[in-house]
């Protein structure tokens, strides 16, 4: 199962695809989200729809429903297609959900996230593989340029859309990639698009290896209910804090199952909690509450 937009990256991968699906015997099938922001989103829809039976692909639309443009984020965007990529992954059967993202969209998030103050887990930006609820989600085109997937559509002769919300800057990573990057590549470093993916991958295989560690003392030292997870103090002070924080994030994701549900200073908060004696709990997002007896450093619901 391919995503397909319809735009320059999208068209790149399903033309790419289609080429090598004999190759490397797979089924093509596409599937296109319909957020109805934009007037032109109609338009992107039949070009989706004309451009897959061209390709003899089978296409899946889905369309936004129920919620108003205006309060839609770039977020809640996001969520809702993933929403309903896995939806359908998994009526399909699929083996995997490949996504168009480009070295230029992974050096903008690490760029975004490094602003942010992200640790490695922040910093691996976007991953070339991910399971989400059980869905394979792979980037094939995440080493390969913008300017690079461009120049092969027009060596193909490929029409894509353009999505002209991508030349307003209200949006950060509009901004992000219109104004600073430019900035940064004119001003300081040519080559900061390769330097900033660059610096996800390592900071993404250096995130593997040391939550590989922290996954087996994880397994062999805290204590896990349906309502709480536990781990003695003695044992998270004679941790490197390098991997106190990344058990501290496996603790919160055994509860809420989302790997992200704390942020750097909900994590200093928990290790304070850890470190000093005065401070007997601390209050964290989702209605989480870390608290502290005698023995033990506990996470539970509050």
């Amino acid at each position: 199962m391919a995503g397909f937009s319809g735009g320059a990256d999208s068209m790149a991968l399903m033309q790419a695809l289609v080429a090598l699906r004999h190759d490397l015997a797979i089924q093509l099938h596409a599937v296109h989200f319909n957020h109805k922001m934009r007037p032109q989103a109609q338009d992107d829809e039949r070009f989706v729809v004309q451009w897959c039976q061209r390709l003899n692909v089978p296409v899946t639309v889905g369309r936004r429903q129920g919620v108003k443009t205006t309060s839609l984020s770039e977020d809640g965007a996001r969520q809702m297609r993933f929403k309903f990529f896995i939806k359908h992954a998994l009526r399909l059967k699929a083996h995997s959900v490949a996504l168009a993202h480009t070295r230029n969209d992974l050096a903008e998030t690490v760029l975004m996230r490094l602003m942010r103050g992200s640790g490695f887990y922040g910093l691996r930006g976007i991953l070339p593989h991910r399971s989400i609820e059980g869905v394979n989600f792979v980037r094939p085109l995440l080493g390969i340029g913008r300017a690079d997937v461009e120049e092969y559509l027009k060596l193909k002769k490929v029409p894509y859309c353009t999505d002209l919300t991508n030349q307003q800057t209200k949006y950060t990573r509009n901004k992000v990639r219109l104004e600073l990057l430019p900035l940064l590549a004119r001003e300081y470093n040519p080559q900061i698009i390769g330097c900033l993916s660059d610096l996800g991958k390592t900071a993404g295989d250096d995130y593997e290896f040391l939550s590989s560690h922290a996954h087996r003392i994880f397994k062999k030292d805290v204590i896990i209910s349906s309502e709480r997870v536990k781990i003695t103090i003695k044992q998270m002070r004679l941790l490197h804090p390098a991997m106190r924080r990344l058990i501290i994030r496996l603790m919160a994701e055994a509860l809420t199952r989302d790997p992200a549900v704390l942020n750097f200073e909900h994590i200093c908060a928990v290790e304070d909690l850890i470190t000093h004696k005065s401070c007997s709990a601390v209050h964290l997002p989702h209605r989480l509450m870390m608290s502290k007896t005698k023995k033990f450093i506990e996470l539970s619901y509050a």
